[in-house]
């Protein structure tokens, strides 16, 4: 009798312990499923993450310029003379045919890049008085990039001039056209002779 009890008792236990590890398996497949669905969660947050910050870098900055300088006195057929003045001086291209992306600030003469890229940049002096030195130089913050110039004769009294540069620029860089000390150039109040362009070419 007492070893009928005892397996009797043997087995209550066993299903009560066969019971309580099922539900122990129940609660850990739940806590796991929570778990899982955190780490889903988080998986899910740190895609849509990625994807904006993806969606940021192919975001193509645009930016394009052309501005044209302008006379304060103008002399005969609406031609003045810039300068020459005692310290180098920026020209300020105020007569402004675009400005994609609002880079090119006409009160200062000076492009700021808003972004690292590779920049193309052109430019046109044109002079209309004789027996002085004529031409510009193209900057990058204090740098001298480009220079070009001419002694202008007393049989030689109008002339152009062009150059260009390809420059990579840090986000701040400026760039601009400075008139060196002593020199002069001319412009119209009627026609576009002197001009300044740049544009981006590709994102850094």
């Amino acid at each position: 009798m007492v070893t009928k009890i005892t397996m009797m008792k043997m087995k209550l236990v066993m299903v009560v312990l066969a019971a309580h590890l099922l539900n122990v398996n129940a609660a850990t497949q739940q806590q796991q499923q929570r778990q899982q669905k955190l780490q889903d969660l988080d998986f899910i947050g740190d895609l849509y993450s990625r994807i904006e910050e993806v969606k940021k870098m192919c975001q193509v900055k645009k930016v394009a310029f052309t501005a044209a300088l302008v006379p304060s006195d103008v002399k005969g057929e609406g031609i003045g003379i810039i300068g020459p003045f005692s310290s180098n001086t920026i020209l300020r291209h105020r007569r402004v045919i675009t400005n994609i992306g609002n880079a090119y600030n006409p009160q200062t003469g000076v492009f700021t890049a808003p972004v690292k890229g590779v920049y193309f940049f052109t430019f046109t002096t044109y002079s209309w008085v004789a027996k002085a030195t004529i031409g510009v130089s193209l900057y990058r913050n204090n740098e001298e990039v480009l220079l070009i110039w001419e002694w202008q004769d007393a049989g030689d009294n109008e002339d152009y001039a062009s150059n260009s540069a390809t420059l990579v620029l840090m986000q701040g860089d400026i760039v601009y056209i400075s008139l060196p000390k002593g020199f002069q150039v001319a412009a119209s109040i009627l026609s576009n002779m002197h001009t300044f362009s740049g544009f981006m070419l590709y994102q850094l």
